[in-house]
């Protein structure tokens, strides 16, 4: 080194690879990120889908026993919201908390229907996660028909 040139193109090859150090780092963050956001939503997804798969076995005999209406003493959602947690990993060293909102509307869809011994209900599953900002939401709806004896 016999000037002060080497010493200044070496403090600029420093920056340069601290700046392509910092981009690369900044990337793999961002996929992280991106990662970690897709695999909440999938869980999310797949917390609603359960509560509609539970809601499809649900049945009633009678129209007394509509657990879909909010005045019956067997609705099934007087515990709304719920919240769930889910385990995963290897051990089940991971889990996460969603929140489960659910409300059954009574539908005027159903154009079809024999409203003597038929209702039809448009159910709506929310799930909520905060663990993120933004926080992940996901809403699925589902128009469920309940025959009735007469």
């Amino acid at each position: 080194m016999t000037d002060y040139s080497d010493i200044i193109y070496l403090g600029a090859a420093m920056v340069v690879f601290s700046l392509l150090t910092m981009n690369t780092s900044r990337s793999f963050q961002v996929t992280i990120d991106t990662m970690v956001r897709s695999e909440l939503e999938y869980r999310a997804i797949s917390a609603a889908q359960e509560e509609i798969d539970a809601i499809r076995w649900v049945q009633a005999r009678y129209k007394s026993q509509d657990p879909f209406k909010s005045s019956n003493s067997q609705y099934l959602y007087d515990d709304n919201p719920i919240q769930r947690t889910f385990k995963y990993g290897v051990d089940e060293e991971y889990s996460e908390t969603f929140t489960i909102y659910r409300k059954a509307e009574e539908s005027d869809d159903c154009d079809l229907l024999d409203s003597t011994t038929q209702r039809c209900y448009e159910i709506t599953i929310t799930v909520q996660n905060n663990s993120l900002d933004p926080p992940i939401t996901v809403t699925q709806k589902l128009i469920r028909t309940l025959t009735f004896n007469s």
